[in-house]
């Protein structure tokens, strides 16, 4: 078996033009955050199955795909909540049921469901004030995680 990566959780489907555009390049620094730190790069799902670039895919071979990913390619799930989803909530079981650790990367101050927080694979929440703070909390988490050899890089 190959060897697992992060995989960026976050919502694109409901976003206006302007705010998915925006959210496509956080979660795409986000996964260069994680090459940097874990030398193999995150999987970031609109990279492969974006509607825009690849609408050859049925939702059904979508979903068998992300959730191959999620489940036996996946060391950390990183959930982006930057608006409401109705995707999200799926990836994040499929981790819990698979021993997946969860970090949640959110705005300071944003109202993120009790559920979602409490699923038992949520492991770290990092709250940030702008982006690039998101990033360097990020990579601090990793890091440590990495030195540490703990569970967020099997």
């Amino acid at each position: 078996m190959s060897q697992k990566v992060a995989y960026v959780c976050g919502p694109l489907t409901e976003l206006s033009s302007e705010l998915a555009l925006e959210a496509r390049f956080f979660y795409e620094i986000i996964g260069d955050a994680c090459q940097e730190i874990a030398g193999v790069r995150a999987f970031v799902p609109h990279e492969h199955f974006d509607p825009l670039k690849h609408s050859n895919f049925t939702p059904q071979q979508v979903d068998e795909a992300e959730r191959d990913q999620v489940c036996n390619k996946t060391s950390v799930l990183i959930v982006v909540p930057i608006a409401p989803s109705w995707g999200g909530g799926i990836e994040v079981e499929m981790a819990n049921q698979n021993n997946v650790p969860v970090i949640i990367i959110c705005e300071k101050d944003r109202k993120i469901s009790r559920l979602l927080k409490g699923n038992p694979a949520v492991k770290i929440i990092i709250e940030y004030c702008n982006r690039y703070q998101a990033i360097l909390k990020l990579k601090e988490v990793l890091s440590a995680s990495m030195k540490n050899r703990e569970v967020l890089f099997k």
